[in-house]
């Protein structure tokens, strides 16, 4: 048993990690920032990890043969495939992220408005969701933007509720049908937001210690490059100092003496850069 679930973990795994490597290769390679290589894979993790977590709705809906919310389910699944497409082929993230973020607000809004302008928490969890996602891959402007379309959208409710004006569509779930996904679809959300924004920071802190380590190398030849042009200096200068010596030129000894010593204190200002600077 232990087995089996050891080999579909590493099975899940390995198809995460080719379909990350596949959807966000173009933009990782476009850019050595940390916290950009992050948001492009947060945004993947969105999408990828939100088809998967209420996929088993979309099969349910085909086995009820509800063909109402089948189709508003499809549209969604076709725009976020839309979104990996672009992701693909290299189309920048706050592009994508404004695809991504507007499907995830606009579709449940108007599942909502079919549903008899329903604005339980099954619809308002993905609204709040979607301007998360638009503050943490685009811009503040952006989340703002998205606020602004829910609070619009919610007075909208609030108008036609109070003054009792009929949607005159018919509801495509049941009041049963919503109190029983509403505690699936919320853990689904639960895990969602943990992954995405828990990795995210992870990644995040990952990214950044790779560039620190990266740096430290880099700085690292280049002390041992100058060093070693140091040292050779000194070695040629204390041949030549040796020189004179034994021929007795002590103007021209004091004169290798004195460029060793500068060349000493130029190793020691390399060795002494970082602090220097500081």
């Amino acid at each position: 048993m232990l087995t089996t679930i050891r080999s579909l973990r590493v099975l899940a795994n390995n198809i995460y990690g080719s379909a990350e490597r596949t959807v966000t290769a173009k933009l990782i390679q476009r850019t050595t920032n940390s916290l950009e290589q992050a948001r492009i894979k947060m945004l993947f993790d969105f999408i990828f990890f939100y088809c998967l977590l209420i996929s088993p709705v979309f099969f349910t809906l085909i086995y009820v043969q509800d063909y109402t919310n089948l189709m508003v389910n499809g549209t969604f699944y076709a725009i976020f495939a839309l979104c990996l497409i672009l992701m693909r082929s290299g189309v920048s993230v706050p592009v994508v992220g404004t695809i991504a973020a507007l499907n995830t607000m606009i579709i449940p809004m108007l599942s909502s408005f079919a549903n008899d302008l329903d604005v339980s928490p099954l619809y308002a969890i993905p609204w709040l969701m979607s301007c998360l996602l638009g503050y943490f891959v685009v811009n503040l402007r952006t989340a703002l933007a998205l606020g602004t379309i829910l609070f619009l959208y919610l007075v909208l409710v609030a108008f036609m509720k109070i003054q009792n004006i009929p949607v005159l569509l018919p509801p495509t779930y049941s009041v049963t049908d919503k109190y029983l996904a509403t505690p699936f679809y919320m853990t689904a959300f639960l895990i969602l937001c943990l992954r995405v924004w828990g990795v995210y920071y992870r990644n995040i802190a990952r990214l950044e210690q790779q560039r620190a380590m990266e740096e430290q190398q880099q700085f690292s030849a280049l002390i041992n490059q100058n060093l070693t042009k140091q040292f050779l200096l000194v070695k040629g200068l204390s041949r030549s100092g040796k020189s004179e010596y034994l021929e007795g030129n002590i103007e021209l000894l004091d004169a290798c003496f004195s460029e060793i010593e500068k060349q000493c204190d130029t190793a020691i200002h390399y060795l002494d850069g970082p602090k220097a600077e500081k």
